[in-house]
């Protein structure tokens, strides 16, 4: 079974802060539209009517979901894909909100964020997070937390749609080299795996693992482990 994954970006065209992998996914996910029409000047024909008319609005989703936490061994599995002995749970609750609240240092924005769980979330955009609450539920005798209840609440933004992000990697891409890009960065954005830069270097034939210059494509390719 797959588990639902928090991506947070920088920005709504990409640039990954990180993700977070739920442990356990949550029973119902709510998710609800307004229907409420942009209104446009009220303006009147020659005979005096009203010619009043209505375009229609971006309507964004909002989405809001439950889901549990679990380090005190009812549940064996992985917090976002971290070993229960090798992690405080306090500590995941941070990297969760790094993700998803946290403003970005440079823009003073919270992060955007994208869902990814089978094809529930395929056709909805970015959104931001406007809620984000946990309860702690358990403790040890330390007084260290072993159970959090957690709550999230998403709004949708205008703009393209997340599932962008969520090619396959078999497909080829070209992406344009940034000013702050480099193969490591790509290798963890495109791959979610660091270790394929050295095989990006040689596809691209490039002498350096520094030698790409802004402005010009990459060629990302499907590779195989």
């Amino acid at each position: 079974m797959s588990d639902l994954i928090i991506y947070g970006y920088k920005t709504k065209t990409g640039n990954k802060i990180g993700k977070f992998k739920l442990q356990l996914n949550p029973i119902a996910i709510k998710i609800s539209r307004g229907t409420q029409n942009q209104k446009q000047d009220d303006k009147k024909d020659a005979s005096g009517n009203s010619t009043e008319s209505t375009t229609a609005k971006f309507q964004p989703a909002k989405i809001d979901f439950k889901f549990t936490l679990d380090k005190t061994g009812v549940v064996n599995k992985e917090i976002n894909s971290k070993n229960l002995s090798s992690i405080a749970l306090q500590d995941e609750i941070k990297n969760l909100e790094d993700v998803t609240v946290k403003p970005n240092a440079s823009t003073h924005k919270n992060p955007y964020v994208a869902l990814k769980w089978g094809s529930t979330f395929k056709w909805f955009n970015y959104g931001q997070v406007t809620a984000l609450s946990y309860q702690f539920t358990f403790f040890d005798r330390s007084g260290n937390p072993l159970r959090a209840d957690v709550e999230i609440k998403i709004e949708e933004i205008e703009g393209s749609s997340a599932m962008r992000n969520f090619q396959s990697p078999d497909i080829t891409k070209m992406p344009l080299i940034n000013d702050k890009d480099n193969l490591v960065k790509f290798s963890i954005d495109h791959y979610d795996d660091k270790n394929y830069y050295i095989r990006i270097a040689d596809y691209n034939n490039l002498a350096s693992i520094r030698d790409m210059k802004n402005g010009n494509k990459i060629i990302l390719p499907p590779l195989r482990k």
